[in-house]
């Protein structure tokens, strides 16, 4: 090759370079815009203490753990979250995530990336923990009462690969949201809940607690699915029927759950 095509080559290479180096400071900028207003959801009256996380700039954030299990055991606090949307969060609300030592952040919305130029968690959120996304769409008539049985079964890939993240102690602290927190986060809470033995009443509260911050899900869909998981033959048969495997349920059991 001779020098002048060498001298070109590498021209060009330079020129790409520039041109992509361009894009990513633009998906910065654009990503870093605040859109509408800011979301300030403090703790409802008569939270329970240490249940609530007033994230500034996102709702219905809660720890997800630290309920009692049937076999005398308990799910511990501060290992997992579950919340909406974090695409604004304010810098205040950046410092209360870190402190969480928040490592992993899993989001369920259905886009493209979880980068901020689609709408995804603030800048500040990507670069305190490693934000993965497992896009889930619940379409279909949500007023039906197997709205959660069928949307389960039809995002069965999201949900696996979010339970392939749970088995994983590296992982921890952990962090699952979707828009409102409600849906979607709520039928992942209640599929892991029920995975460490957490009695089915304490499911339907904490999937409740959505209404106290204005942001209810669909309770009969709820109830439906927890019936469903039974006539499966648990919920051990029915993660394996979506590629959860036995294995990967005694890791997230062996992580989250406190010695008997």
């Amino acid at each position: 090759m001779s020098i002048f095509r060498i001298f070109k080559a590498r021209k060009t290479y330079l020129w790409l370079a520039g041109i992509f180096a361009i894009l990513v400071l633009l998906t910065f900028i654009l990503g870093s815009i605040p859109d509408g207003p800011t979301v300030v959801t403090p703790p409802p009256d008569g939270a329970e203490p240490d249940r609530w996380v007033h994230l500034e700039g996102a709702a219905n954030t809660r720890d997800a753990g630290n309920y009692p299990t049937r076999d005398g055991r308990r799910v511990r606090s501060g290992m997992i979250y579950r919340s909406g949307k974090l695409n604004k969060v304010t810098e205040e609300g950046v410092r209360t995530f870190r402190s969480l030592h928040i490592e992993t952040v899993i989001d369920f919305c259905n886009r493209l990336t979880p980068w901020p130029l689609f709408d995804g968690d603030v800048w500040g959120i990507q670069f305190a923990a490693s934000v993965r996304g497992c896009p889930l769409s619940f379409s279909g008539d949500d007023t039906l009462a197997d709205h959660y049985i069928t949307s389960v079964k039809a995002n069965a890939t999201g949900y696996r690969k979010a339970f392939k993240l749970l088995a994983d102690p590296g992982n921890y602290p952990l962090l699952y949201h979707c828009a409102a927190g409600t849906d979607r986060t709520g039928v992942m809470s209640a599929l892991l809940l029920s995975l460490l033995n957490v009695d089915r009443k304490t499911i339907i509260a904490d999937f409740r607690l959505s209404e106290k911050v204005n942001r209810p899900g669909k309770l009969p869909a709820m109830e439906a699915l927890l019936e469903h998981i039974d006539e499966q033959g648990g919920i051990e048969t029915y993660l394996e029927s979506i590629g959860v495997t036995a294995d990967l349920q005694q890791r997230i059991r062996d992580i989250l759950l406190t010695s008997p």
